[in-house]
């Protein structure tokens, strides 16, 4: 286990580095949604070190309820994402046979979704996001209508390919989180992320704000709220 301070200085850095990404979006360096991309990211880590940080300290940390499914799936998807956006734009096509994901077929169909979902949060916290997508391409492949593969295959897909300016699969990635919130309109997640892409192009601000008034209604999470915090800023919206 990492010491107190080793852990205290990893959370500065990773605080420092979204001041920093906030500090070149005013400055006209960085998109909005490549922003989406680093808050995504630094507030996963942050968590996971704070989470390191109370064991360290001998407090003891509460299993987090339900909802912390829902939070990984929107912070999970963008770990070492840049890093990673070669790999991802060659690799949307199936896992192959023989991995982990897909190795039992006797599964029923539900039990499929589940082992491969939990073999896509594991991906992302190693930072294999390759392997995450193949895996949450495959649960569609399964269930067109999930809404979890929806967002973080959308998100994913829409963060890697605007990155490397690919129109074609932002447009794809776009579409998979607009479905998303046509099966899931009551998962403040997809909302979040569509309002994320709206907000990086100018004609789609109305859209933007209205997604994010849509994201506040839907009781978000702590760290959905921290996601979303550069933006409720710029649009002046708050919590009630």
């Amino acid at each position: 286990m990492k010491s107190r301070e080793l852990l205290l200085d990893e959370i500065a850095l990773r605080r420092a580095s979204i001041a920093d990404a906030q500090q070149e979006l005013e400055n006209g360096d960085l998109s909005e949604a490549e922003l989406g991309v680093v808050l995504t990211r630094d507030q996963l880590a942050i968590s996971k070190l704070e989470q390191e940080l109370a064991l360290a300290e001998g407090v003891v940390v509460a299993r987090p309820r339900r909802r912390r499914r829902r939070s990984l799936l929107i912070v999970g998807i963008s770990c070492l994402l840049i890093a990673a956006v070669g790999s991802v734009l060659t690799a949307l096509s199936l896992r192959q046979a023989g991995s982990s994901s897909t190795g039992n077929l006797s599964l029923s169909q539900s039990q499929r979704i589940k082992q491969l979902s939990l073999q896509a949060e594991a991906d992302l916290a190693t930072g294999n996001v390759t392997a995450a997508l193949n895996a949450y391409q495959i649960v569609l492949g399964l269930d067109a209508r999930n809404p979890e593969a929806l967002i973080q295959s959308g998100w994913l897909t829409f963060s890697a390919a605007s990155t490397k300016k690919n129109p074609e699969i932002v447009a794809r990635g776009i579409s998979l989180l607009a479905k998303a919130i046509s099966v899931a309109p009551l998962n403040p997640a997809a909302h979040l992320y569509y309002g994320i892409v709206a907000a990086s192009t100018t004609k789609n601000q109305s859209l933007a704000k209205a997604q994010f008034e849509l994201f506040l209604k839907l009781h978000p999470s702590n760290t959905q709220l921290a996601i979303a915090r550069p933006f409720l800023l710029k649009y002046k919206l708050s919590l009630k």
